[in-house]
């Protein structure tokens, strides 16, 4: 291991030209597209379904049912928190009440 050697890299910064910023798609699901809205739209159907499936399993009491619903609906509440996050908005704010 300690035998092999490396070869310096050339400094490919400087022949490089800086790329050019692209401009933000408006298609982008957090600038709050139609992309934004059928993802929400189905994340609460994923939510919903998921919730039923765990009150299906919990009620005629198969775990498997139970548990693949709760997963289900863990993660399409993580994904709904995460969209509601990343939506554009007015930011909150910061100032001590009272």
């Amino acid at each position: 291991m300690g035998d092999q050697t490396t070869t310096d890299l050339p400094d490919v910064a400087a022949e490089e030209p800086a790329p050019a910023a692209a401009p933000e798609s408006a298609a982008d699901p957090v600038s709050g597209g139609a992309g934004a809205t059928v993802g929400r739209v189905l994340g609460w159907l994923v939510f919903a379904g998921g919730l039923g499936a765990a009150a299906f399993g919990i009620g005629t009491l198969h775990v498997v049912i139970s548990v693949i619903g709760l997963i289900l609906a863990c993660t399409a509440g993580l994904t709904l928190l995460k969209l509601r996050a990343d939506a554009p908005g007015p930011e909150p704010e910061a100032g001590i009440a009272g």
